[in-house]
């Protein structure tokens, strides 16, 4: 029974270690990692429509006190003229260099859950009445560039891809999307 106790006990006492460890909070804490808010504004184009409408984001994650990687949890909005979009999702950037100092490049990917409204969709000069609601999961992915102002502030241009698909039974086909961010470490 000893030995059995001494075991548990023993692997115990390292997984709490482990865990400890591995705990952001207590990185964040310690310092080693930040948390970063970032809020944007742009376009976006939806494939099906051809048109360039508004499209905004606002995101909260988590980074390294280097800044070479980033997990955020994201929001965005886009209103076209028949289709709007409500998207939730989680989104994986790196940086290209692995080495950001004030400007570098970084590619992201990602998975959304999107909220779609379509009243109407526009096809060939044609105007078909939808008048739907639907929900749908798609991978995202995308590059961007960021210039480090200073250690807590950055903006950035982002391009991002959005594989939508059919949704309401209608090919949306994909969302394009540009924006301008301004992002602040905590």
């Amino acid at each position: 029974m000893k030995k059995i106790l001494f075991v548990l006990a023993f692997l115990t006492s390292s997984t709490a270690g482990a865990i400890g460890w591995n705990n952001p909070i207590e990185g964040i804490c310690a310092g080693e990692y930040r948390v970063i808010t970032t809020l944007g504004s742009g376009q976006g184009d939806l494939q099906i429509e051809n048109d360039q409408d508004f499209f905004g984001l606002a995101s909260i994650g988590i980074t390294p006190t280097v800044g070479v990687w980033q997990v955020e949890l994201r929001y965005s909005h886009f209103d076209g003229s028949g289709v709007s979009v409500d998207q939730y999702g989680i989104n994986f950037k790196v940086d290209f260099s692995l080495a950001c100092d004030v400007q570098c490049l970084y590619w992201m990917a990602g998975w959304n859950y999107g909220e779609f409204d379509v009243d109407t969709v526009e096809q060939h000069g044609f105007v078909f009445l939808v008048d739907d609601h639907d929900e749908r999961s798609y991978w995202n992915a995308g590059v961007g560039y960021r210039y480090n102002w200073t250690d807590d502030l950055d903006t950035s241009l982002e391009y991002n891809y959005n594989d939508i698909d059919r949704v309401a039974g209608v090919d949306l086909g994909h969302l394009r999307t540009w924006t301008l961010n301004l992002s602040y470490r905590f």
